[in-house]
């Protein structure tokens, strides 16, 4: 009997515990819908939390309907955004509206995905919508990096509002460490010779072809004077040293000009991943 009353206690235990898992799992949020809390679990930041460097292309508000604050992404702008992160979850969560961007970028530690807060069924303004979420990541400290890479076409001004990042952990201002976390060096059986770093050669040459290739993955060609490359390649070492400005004011010149009378390329520093130049007489 009492074997029996055993069995039938580790049963029913097993029971329930199977039952409490599969309802956690099924009662998860979903991509898509609105979580005007964060979940168990998850810690809420707001869109005007400190953690958060709005770097281009934002301004700052408060919803009058819902009384919190949100950042709009301005149309016409690149929509950058950097934080880090310590833990293992990462959600995004902004409002969705059927003229906001069809695709904005988010970066992992370098991991480019992308996520869209337009919607066509949707006129109304709303907020708390989860647009974006990745879980399971190594625990650590994360970088995050988000920009637009489909600018709204709407009249409004905005690609979309951002109004809270949940994370399973912490926003922090740590970096990520890419050193060996038991000696603060790096990894490998000697200490590494590091070499002296070549000053960059000059072009040869009376023109030379730049191409830039971004961040998310889209080249950028020019055909210039070996001056004007010259004064892309100062521009782009002054403000790697951390000096000067954030955009680079490219000529096109004649080059598919059309109807215009000129056409300039504004290339944003932080949007470059490698560039090239290749001269020619």
């Amino acid at each position: 009997m009492q074997k029996l009353s055993k069995v039938l206690f580790l049963f029913t235990l097993s029971l329930t515990l199977f039952l409490s898992y599969n309802l956690s799992k099924a009662s998860a949020a979903a991509v898509g819908q609105q979580l005007n809390s964060p979940e168990s679990g998850w810690t809420r930041y707001s869109a005007n939390s400190s953690f958060l460097k709005y770097i281009s292309g934002w301004y700052h508000d408060t919803d009058e309907k819902a009384k919190i604050a949100y950042s709009g992404a301005k149309t016409g702008g690149t929509g950058e955004l950097e934080y880090n992160f310590k833990g293992t979850g990462l959600r995004i969560l902004t409002a969705v509206n059927y003229s906001y961007s069809k695709k904005v970028a988010v970066s992992i530690d370098g991991n480019v995905e992308y996520f869209s807060p337009h919607n066509a069924s949707v006129r109304d303004y709303n907020y708390n919508i989860l647009v974006y979420e990745k879980n399971d990541l190594e625990m650590g400290v994360h970088q995050v990096k988000m920009w637009t890479v489909e600018p709204s076409t709407n009249t409004l001004g905005n690609d979309y509002r951002l109004y809270s990042i949940d994370v399973i952990g912490e926003l922090t201002h740590e970096e990520p460490n890419t050193e060996d976390p038991g000696t603060g060096e790096p990894t490998g059986p000697e200490d590494p010779t590091i070499p002296e770093e070549p000053s960059d050669p000059e072009p040869n040459g009376d023109r030379a072809i730049l191409v830039i290739t971004m961040v998310n993955g889209l080249e950028k060609e020019y055909d210039l004077s070996l001056s004007e490359v010259n004064s892309f390649i100062d521009w782009y070492d002054a403000k790697d040293a951390g000096s000067g400005s954030s955009k680079f004011a490219i000529d096109k010149h004649n080059n598919n000009i059309g109807p215009f009378k000129s056409r300039i390329d504004y290339v944003i520093f932080n949007n470059i991943l490698t560039f090239e130049v290749n001269a020619y007489n």
